[in-house]
């Protein structure tokens, strides 16, 4: 029974519910090649007149839970999972329009690289606006940066 309850809950992970109201269509799920949580979705959009796309809390997290160590190296795989989901909601950097960036201990380390992805992964042109947020700490201890992001895409 407990092997049963746990494909369940591995199904509800990644199932794409979707929800309409009025003309309006929410879609939350949890893209192939990211983690699969329970308690909350890797990509949300809206579509209507056109399609908002949400990406809660990326991290530097591999499917299988590798976390690098480094700020450098967390940001680096921050910005290609935040590319993944992108793709997996049909947008594009260009069509992000905010970001917001949680760094751990802001004031006492360097966050140059982290900085230096922001501006390598947008191109000119098309950067968002941003918030830069100094935390004590993230919900896994081990993260140092965490980043979300809002894109629309038009019809």
């Amino acid at each position: 029974m407990m092997r049963l309850a746990a494909v369940l809950a591995t199904l509800a992970a990644v199932a794409v519910p979707e929800s309409v109201v009025g003309e309006v269509t929410i879609k939350r799920w949890n893209p192939e090649g990211l983690s699969q949580p329970v308690g909350y979705s890797q990509v949300v959009t809206y579509e209507g007149t056109g399609k908002m796309v949400l990406l809660g809390g990326k991290a530097g997290l591999k499917p299988d839970g590798f976390i690098p160590e480094t700020l450098a190296e967390q940001s680096k795989l921050t910005w290609e999972n935040i590319d993944l989901a992108l793709k997996a909601a049909g947008a594009t950097r260009e069509d992000v329009v905010e970001i917001q960036i949680y760094i751990v201990d802001l004031a006492n380390i360097d966050p140059n690289p982290a900085y230096q992805d922001v501006r390598d992964f947008f191109p000119v042109g098309h950067k968002p606006v941003s918030m830069v947020i100094g935390v004590d700490a993230l919900a896994i201890p081990e993260l140092l940066l965490e980043i979300n992001v809002r894109a629309i895409v038009g019809d």
